[in-house]
């Protein structure tokens, strides 16, 4: 394998990344925040129509109204959420300009992708929320009612690494007794097919 290639360490950050929901509490320069929006708005989009706008929050205060309009790993029992020292530092809201654009959701989830991937260039740590209280976010930030809030994708420097295990009888992720989070994922050959089906 060509070390030098750049395809290489694009592939290397699609393997190291996972959803983070313990941070730091270091700001993230609005320099860094726009370099990332700038991945979001190069993704594909559907006869590149682009339906898409994106919000930035890095204000403390907004950060903190935001943190609570927000629904936290669904999974994880009893509930869960970050404490007041592990919030993420900024937010991302995707915002769309015509959601009658029938495939907006794909140009969404493409654009929040290359978000996610472009902030674990940096090393620092997102999770794609759509469990979120739009009308409050909608409130608080003073969004016009012509733009529709998608999702918002949370961002801060790790405060955790999660694990990757191989699925056995759940897809649930949950926290040991040291509070890592263990993520359960598929393996690669009970998924793949070359050239013809392979029956499970």
């Amino acid at each position: 394998m060509d070390e030098k290639n750049p395809c290489n360490k694009i592939y290397d950050v699609i393997l190291s990344r996972r959803s983070i929901r313990r941070f730091q509490q270091k700001p993230i320069d609005v320099e860094v925040l726009k370099k990332f929006v700038n991945a979001g708005r190069l993704a594909p989009s559907a006869a590149n129509l682009q339906p898409l706008e994106y919000f930035i929050v890095n204000e403390k205060k907004l950060c903190s109204k935001i943190f609570e309009t927000i629904g936290w790993a669904a999974y994880i029992k009893p509930k869960w959420r970050p404490s007041i020292e592990e919030r993420p530092t900024a937010y991302i809201i995707v915002l769309v300009t015509d959601i009658k654009n029938k495939y907006y959701s794909r140009d969404a989830g493409l654009a929040t992708e290359n978000i996610v991937l472009a902030a674990e260039a940096e090393n620092i740590g997102s999770c794609i929320l759509c469990n979120i209280n739009r009308d409050k976010i909608r409130e608080i930030l003073k969004i016009p009612k012509s733009l529709n809030i998608d999702s918002l994708v949370a961002l801060g420097y790790k405060a955790e690494q999660p694990v990757v295990e191989d699925m056995k009888d759940s897809i649930k992720y949950w926290r040991d007794e040291n509070m890592v989070l263990h993520v359960p994922k598929r393996k690669l050959e009970n998924i793949i097919h070359v050239n013809s089906f392979r029956s499970k």
